[in-house]
């Protein structure tokens, strides 16, 4: 992060060690999701493993990390969040290291059955600690997405490169190299449990549990339905006319591109409240899905992939801020996380199903529905923390 952002954090309160420690517990909580394409092409690669296997592991660490990060969430602030990380990135760096020398099915999937619940606590302090610290979670939340956008480039190519050469050892020994580099930053991290320091007296009330279930609902739908097409970018670009190479290439330009969704959200921010935005990202993901699933032009489906993913770096700080706003003590952001990631792991089943039943127009009409539904539930929270706390339109000066 650069020097102009480290002094937006700090002319908005937040201390800058608390940010930077979030933002690496958030890269290592969030590499494997983020590395998913790698991840399935090295095991099938290196272990012989079928599209269905290779499926299946990465189907339980997703599984188990997003199971973590929900049922730690209520327990979190009364533990040390410091502590929390530096257990969990012990476990996912032994977890890491034992699955390079795994030969079975059976074992790795085991293996990365742990590596899931260490990633899923890390996953989880990294909202929590940014609901409960900082003065705007919003805007914090957007500088996540600032590093993805920047780091995927590098992690796409690298990740890509290794896993070419080394297939699955090569994609888990570049995960846990990653992963023992930031292990330091989360020293940053304060070692005392979680305490609001920011929000006003006005702020502290925390919204209806019925909210906070509506707010995880809408975060897992709209993730879903995004991960539905992620997923099958690939097969959508042949039908384009482009092959993998080229696809993988698009998707690592797309991934700088991304940039400006990552700091349009972080410039933007509350300054119109959070309905316009969330509005904005659903109807553009639509707009995009129905363009990626009916056209079969290689210039429609490059415009519309860049597109699907500056919208996605756009719209993840705002359903973050939204959950961040149901209570000070950062639980319910910590369960965005859980959300986030049962969407990531739903979405290729999704897709998968509904393409083999009703071809590419049929996942169109199951992505549209579904992101309707995620912002019906959205703007129902919206509205109601708005009536409840006061919170669904600003929390903090921009």
């Amino acid at each position: 992060m650069g020097s102009d952002a480290m002094r937006d954090v700090s002319a908005a309160g937040d201390s800058w060690p608390v940010v930077v420690g979030a933002i690496a517990a958030q890269v290592i909580g969030g590499l494997v999701p983020q590395m998913a394409p790698f991840l399935v092409s090295g095991m099938m690669d290196g272990l012989s493993l079928s599209e269905r296997d290779a499926g299946f592991v990465a189907f339980v660490e997703f599984v188990t990390l997003a199971a973590t990060a929900i049922l730690i969430a209520p327990v979190l602030p009364r533990f040390s969040y410091r502590s929390v990380c530096l257990a969990a990135v012990a476990l996912t760096l032994l977890a890491q290291g034992a699955s390079i020398f795994s030969t079975s099915l059976g074992s790795l999937a085991f293996l990365r059955g742990f590596a899931g619940v260490g990633e899923g606590a890390i996953y989880a302090v990294s909202l929590s600690i940014v609901a409960s610290r900082c003065r705007n979670p919003d805007k914090v939340y957007g500088y996540f997405q600032v590093v993805w956008a920047l780091g995927s480039v590098g992690l796409f190519a690298i990740g890509g490169q290794l896993t070419a050469t080394f297939a699955h050892r090569g994609i888990f020994a570049f995960i846990a190299g990653v992963t023992l580099a930031l292990s330091p930053l989360l020293l940053l991290i304060p070692n005392d449990r979680a305490r609001n320091v920011h929000r006003s007296a006005a702020l502290v009330v925390a919204a209806p549990p019925l909210i906070g279930v509506m707010t995880f609902a809408a975060i897992m739908l709209y993730l879903a339905a995004s991960a539905a097409v992620y997923t099958f970018s690939a097969p959508l670009g042949e039908r384009a006319g482009l092959d993998t190479s080229q696809v993988s290439y698009a998707l690592t330009i797309a991934s700088l591109i991304g940039l400006l969704g990552a700091g349009a959200a972080t410039v933007l921010n509350l300054r119109w409240g959070r309905a316009i935005p969330i509005t904005g990202f659903c109807v553009g993901f639509v707009l995009i899905t129905i363009a990626l699933c009916f056209s079969q032009s290689a210039i429609v489906y490059l415009v519309a992939l860049i597109a699907s993913v500056v919208i996605y770096y756009f719209s993840i700080p705002y359903l973050f801020g939204l959950s961040a706003a149901l209570d000070r003590s950062g639980r319910w952001a910590a369960a965005a996380g859980s959300a986030y990631l049962l969407g990531f792991a739903a979405g290729p089943l999704l897709a998968g199903a509904t393409i083999t039943a009703a071809g590419y127009a049929g996942l169109a009409a199951a992505c549209v529905a579904i992101t309707a539904g995620a912002w019906a539930l959205a703007m129902a929270v919206n509205r109601r923390l708005r009536e409840t706390t006061g919170t669904g339109t600003t929390e903090a000066p921009a």
